[in-house]
């Protein structure tokens, strides 16, 4: 018997999410049908794929072998059904997505200059978090999209760009205690962040979680200019990108607080689907990144490549 693609998709996002609970939501299925896949999988192949251990599962070695070949798999046979409905989305319908980040730094000078290269070019646009963004393109519902920290499948290419500087913003006008500047002194004050399962939110319960922590005073909001209004209005403090409330910072509205630890910058990236060349090689990852760069949002790659 031969391993089914169904089981080796199934073996692809454990390996890639980290564990089977989020495998099987990501798939939607259920967890024991997540569990009989891979169970076959082994029986198949004679190998122990996984070590099992709380909410984690670990890949063993020769699970990350089998994990190199299951990609290659997995990506010929999207290939094979893809062949019939190549298409040039640069001639055509765009279906774009962006971050609210990238949205609100150089996406409409992005947007002029794809419709002054492709006059007849329609563009469909997606302002959403990063993490619904890259479901998107799994499910072939973008062709390209702007984002942090994407979980791709196979058919899709990512191609780091740049580095964005994140930081925990107040009013100029909210006092704090300097020396309590960290997540234990931090706890109790109100915070508002994008909701789960976006980067920022990520970012902000990591960095407490970190330190054995929990923020107590949560507040959730799905609008990162409503964020930035918050902030500048003392309801609240926030992890936002640097640049992007660069203006509130200089006309003394915002001011970055320095906490101990610093918040790590973030990877973007321009991710598209691997049926869609054109879109690498038409420059729309080159112009993307000279453009954020440009506005400031992006801090340059040593050396961005695709992963």
């Amino acid at each position: 018997m031969r391993p089914s693609l169904q089981q080796l998709e199934t073996f692809y996002w454990i390996a890639r999410l980290g564990g089977f609970h989020a495998a099987a939501k990501h798939l939607h299925l259920t967890q024991p049908t997540i569990s009989a896949r891979i169970q076959e999988l082994e029986d198949i192949l004679g190998l122990k794929l996984f070590e099992r251990g709380g909410h984690r599962a670990v890949i063993t070695p020769v699970g990350r072998d089998v994990l190199a070949q299951a990609e290659k798999m997995l990506r010929l046979s999207d290939d094979l059904e893809q062949i019939s409905k190549r298409r040039n989305p640069m001639r055509g319908l765009l279906r774009l997505g962006a971050n609210e980040s990238t949205a609100m730094s150089g996406l409409i000078e992005l947007l002029g200059r794809l419709k002054a290269l492709y006059p007849g070019l329609r563009i469909e646009l997606s302002i959403d978090v990063g993490a619904s963004l890259s479901r998107k393109l799994n499910a072939r519902e973008l062709d390209v999209a702007i984002l942090s920290d994407p979980v791709s499948a196979p058919h899709v290419i990512d191609v780091a760009i740049g580095k964005v500087d994140l930081a925990w913003m107040a009013s100029t006008q909210t006092v704090l205690n300097e020396q309590e500047l960290h997540p234990a002194g931090m706890a109790a004050l109100p915070v508002v962040a994008m909701p789960a399962p976006s980067t920022i939110c990520n970012v902000v319960m990591d960095w407490f979680r970190a330190a054995g922590h929990e923020p107590e005073n949560l507040s959730i909001c799905n609008s990162m200019a409503m964020m930035i209004k918050l902030v500048a209005a003392g309801h609240a403090i926030a992890v936002l990108p640097r640049a992007v409330v660069d203006a509130e910072i200089k006309s003394g509205i915002l001011r970055t607080l320095p906490v101990k630890p610093a918040l790590n910058p973030l990877t973007y990236y321009v991710s598209y689907l691997r049926q869609e060349p054109e879109l690498a090689g038409g420059g729309l990852v080159d112009m993307t990144r000279e453009i954020l760069q440009k506005s400031g949002l992006l801090l340059p790659l040593t050396s961005p490549a695709p992963r």
